[in-house]
């Protein structure tokens, strides 16, 4: 995997490590064992694209030492958040890029005379660089720690900070009911010494409506007696006219009879008689 560090903070590479990537290109079986150093040494091929690597991990990862303030403010406005997921990756494409170096110079040793002398070697530029990722993941892991930390930090400090700036409006709120409160109090005790200073007359109010509901029930009573007498009264004189009305028509009866039988009477003396008697 390749990085690309930022030109403002990737320190400058190592002239061993140039061209490693045209190494990388060429298949493991028509690598060279060797390469030229500008000194004039040989340097193993191996060994060279295990420092590429390292080198590469490294710088792409972002594990380079701390720059001073100025230098830090000059470089960029505001650094970007680290992304740990793919610091992650490379780290794990780092170390599976390792591991199949080793097994590819392994391969190559078995060409060798001294083929275990070979494979420690191989062994050894391996756990070099096993070493160099597992001290950048444990960088990465306690980075992200330390940022989550940092966030909840924050996340308090604005809490806090919120709370802060609310407390005078809360403090006000808390004011503004206690006076409320303390106002209905007043009120309430007033009511209630309102009500104990008209107890007295409450009890002559209720003495009075007393003796008006007495009053009243007394009257009530007589009314109602007398309604029953002017009810036996009208039943009285019901009775009586009913009476009357029934001797009326029976002297009106007995008044018709007679004149009927009287009118008969006459009709018979008024009669002619056979016999002049």
């Amino acid at each position: 995997m390749t990085f690309k560090p930022h030109p403002a903070v990737a320190p400058a590479m190592p002239m061993a490590v140039r061209g490693t990537a045209t190494l990388a290109m060429i298949p493991a079986a028509r690598l060279p064992r060797s390469v030229p150093h500008r000194d004039g040494r040989k340097m193993p091929t191996v060994r060279l694209l295990a420092m590429a690597a390292v080198w590469l991990t490294v710088v792409g990862a972002g594990t380079l030492a701390p720059m001073s303030d100025s230098a830090a403010q000059a470089s960029a406005p505001a650094a970007a958040p680290r992304d740990f997921a793919a610091e992650r990756k490379a780290i794990g494409d780092s170390r599976a890029w390792t591991n199949y170096r080793f097994a590819t110079a392994e391969r190559a040793c078995y060409d060798k005379f001294f083929v275990t002398h070979c494979i420690d070697k191989a062994k050894e530029i391996q756990r070099g660089e096993l070493q160099v990722l597992r001290q950048r993941e444990l960088e990465v892991g306690e980075a992200e720690r330390a940022q989550r930390a940092a966030d909840r930090d924050r996340e308090q400090a604005l809490r806090r900070a919120e709370y802060e700036a609310g407390q005078p409006k809360r403090s006000a709120n808390e004011q503004a009911s206690r006076e409320s409160f303390e106002k209905k109090q007043q009120e309430q005790q007033l009511r209630d010494a309102q009500h104990q200073a008209d107890a007295p007359k409450r009890s002559a109010n209720a003495q009075s409506h007393q003796q008006k509901q007495a009053d009243y029930d007394a009257r009530m009573r007589e009314a109602q007696s007398k309604g029953a007498e002017q009810a036996r009264q009208r039943e009285e004189n019901v009775k009586a006219y009913e009476a009357k009305q029934r001797e009326a028509e029976q002297r009106q009866k007995d008044q018709d009879e007679r004149r009927a039988k009287a009118k008969e009477q006459q009709g018979q003396a008024s009669a002619p008689r056979p016999f002049g008697f």
